[in-house]
């Protein structure tokens, strides 16, 4: 993997009219949170042609599928009840493709909060929502996310 460019991975994204919600540490450090990260977490709209968009967005960044190098990136792999990780030359994607956020796509959307990184546009779950998704993993690395982003009111 090379190294981390977050803002060449939402250039593409841009670029091939993705439309997505950023979760992870990026929204996190949106939010104000002082944080380090190392991948793009995010979630697909899921209609065949934005999952196409995603597609060549992907392949643009020569995205192969992590431990997967021969799987060629398609839409149809994208539109697998499944969360992905893809290794990029920009760095890592993570993409959360499962039906639980899928069906959660349309709120976080609509709540979302669209933010500048060097010039380039980013679209972020609201703090709000960032807050219940991760509420949900049960991760160390996300209740420590949860009591920053719940600090920022202090």
């Amino acid at each position: 993997m090379s190294s981390f460019a977050p803002e060449r991975i939402f250039s593409a994204l841009g670029e091939a009219g993705v439309d997505y919600v950023t979760v992870g540490g990026i929204a996190v450090m949106a939010h104000g949170v002082v944080r380090a990260t190392l991948d793009i977490d995010l979630i697909p709209a899921g209609s065949p042609e934005n999952l196409r968009r995603l597609a060549n967005a992907l392949r643009a960044l020569r995205g192969v599928p992590h431990g997967e190098p021969g799987t060629p990136v398609t839409a149809q792999l994208l539109a697998r009840d499944a969360n992905m990780r893809f290794d990029t030359s920009a760095g890592q994607v993570d993409v959360l493709a499962s039906a639980a956020y899928g069906d959660l796509y349309p709120d976080l959307r609509a709540r979302a909060e669209v933010i500048s990184l060097e010039d380039v546009e980013v679209i972020v779950a609201s703090r709000a929502d960032l807050i219940r998704l991760k509420a949900g993993t049960g991760r160390d690395r996300d209740l420590l996310d949860i009591g920053d982003l719940l600090a920022l009111d202090e």
